[in-house]
């Protein structure tokens, strides 16, 4: 048998099927290929089409709310973000809330009405300077060191002084209220 006409070792290419299959695969190639702008690249776009780089979008606007806490004189700037239990909280203040002490990491009181959690995450880790709400307890949370992963964490903004938060004692009165 002649070499020229194996295809693969041990198999004959009959000659009948060789023609036919070529065309078959040329056609199935020129159809991916197939541009009717009749641009060669079709990366490219036409020449009477706008052009592919859209202009930036603006930023968006703000979402946060600044607050002030007011403890005994002193005043701390902060503000909540545009989430819908932050959202619950705003339409909460002005709040004077009595705070207590929670593993030396963290200062909370518990609110007089729960919030919204709508497209709340499960849980989160807390950051110094945060400004939390515990869902389990129904507790607003100002965490002044780092806190571990707990589900029932929803961040709800920040403050700027952790220093005036971990050094009251137990019981300090704070009100909480927009700026402005």
């Amino acid at each position: 048998m002649n070499n020229r006409n194996r295809l693969f070792k041990g198999k004959a290419l009959r000659p009948g099927i060789a023609a036919p299959a070529m065309i078959l695969i040329a056609i199935a190639m020129a159809a991916c290929s197939y541009n009717p702008g009749g641009n060669a690249d079709a990366g490219l776009p036409s020449p009477d089409s706008p052009a592919s780089n859209p202009t930036p979008a603006p930023p968006a606007p703000s979402t946060t709310t600044p607050i002030v806490i007011e403890l005994q004189g002193q005043r701390i700037a902060g503000e909540l973000d545009g989430s819908a239990a932050s959202a619950s909280l705003l339409a909460q203040l002005p709040l004077t809330l009595k705070f207590r002490d929670h593993g030396g990491q963290e200062k909370l009181s518990q609110l007089p009405a729960a919030l919204d959690l709508s497209g709340a995450p499960v849980g989160s880790d807390a950051a110094p300077l945060m400004v939390g709400y515990y869902a389990p307890d129904q507790s607003l949370v100002l965490y002044y060191r780092h806190v571990g992963y707990f589900n029932g964490i929803v961040p709800i903004g920040t403050y700027e002084n952790t220093e005036a938060i971990e050094n009251r004692v137990d019981g300090f009165a704070a009100t909480i209220r927009k700026a402005g």
